[in-house]
């Protein structure tokens, strides 16, 4: 049997597993997220239905676009870049993912295009040169730009995150000096490994961060309360500006494969 499978096939096969729907129900269009609030949110505003197995989906096949729950951590990103690579029709792919602000100008709510992220996890090493930055592809971030100009009249913080796979570096002191002496204006667990197999899978692909605490100020650790109150005041307002950008992408024909 096992040398029935191709990388092709076992990615779909994965893709249909993890999700509990068909290859063929998936959008050109792909909206990633960490946590079920997104989906259900989704699935409330368009009156579609979610489907879950180990990852939970809701597809929209006016809008072309799919939502999945991916989960948290490196290697569950990397295999969903990797899987979806494999969709005859992907056309990118938008990370709306939440991240802890380092940057002093940074406040919880904020909004972040990461223009780049320093590869401190292990999966993307399996795809990319150790040597390779991590980058999104460009027009998705200048699209992003635009829609939210557009939409909230500001201009979007950007700049280079870390993405790292140790979870509890917030207790570290020697980790954070590192932190601080880079400049690194934000920190999460999957945005380096997104880039890395997406450049590496030629899968247009971007970010668009929710600051959701701040970890190196004082009581600025995100706890049970303070996740609730972020889902509850922010995370709506991530997701609809997240459609919007991919309905502009559409719209201007962005990106070109």
């Amino acid at each position: 049997m096992r040398s029935q499978l191709r990388p092709d096939n076992y990615a779909r096969h994965t893709l249909e597993r993890y999700t509990g729907s068909n290859v063929k129900d998936f959008g050109s269009r792909i909206l990633l997220c960490n946590f079920h609030r997104y989906i259900k949110d989704f699935a409330d505003m368009y009156s579609l239905k979610i489907q879950s197995n180990y990852w939970s989906v809701v597809h929209d096949r006016e809008k072309d676009v799919s939502i999945i729950n991916h989960g948290v951590g490196s290697p569950n990103a990397g295999i969903i870049m990797h899987c979806l690579s494999f969709l005859d029709n992907i056309n990118c792919v938008l990370m709306l993912g939440m991240c802890g602000g380092i940057d002093d100008s940074l406040e919880v709510g904020d909004l972040l295009i990461p223009t780049a992220s320093i590869r401190d996890e292990g999966t993307s090493a399996h795809y990319l040169p150790q040597n390779v930055p991590a980058q999104p592809t460009f027009g998705i971030n200048r699209i992003s730009e635009e829609v939210i100009k557009k939409e909230l009249d500001i201009i979007a913080r950007s700049g280079i995150m870390l993405t790292t796979d140790y979870r509890m570096w917030e207790f570290d002191t020697e980790f954070i000096d590192y932190i601080i002496k880079h400049r690194i204006i934000a920190i999460d667990m999957e945005i380096a490994t997104l880039f890395a197999v997406g450049y590496a899978m030629n899968v247009p692909t971007g970010a668009l961060m929710l600051v959701s605490d701040l970890p190196l100020r004082k009581g600025g650790i995100k706890s049970k309360d303070s996740a609730s109150e972020i889902f509850h005041t922010y995370t709506r307002q991530h997701l609809d500006i997240g459609i919007k950008i991919l309905d502009e992408m559409k719209a201007q024909h962005c990106p070109e494969k």
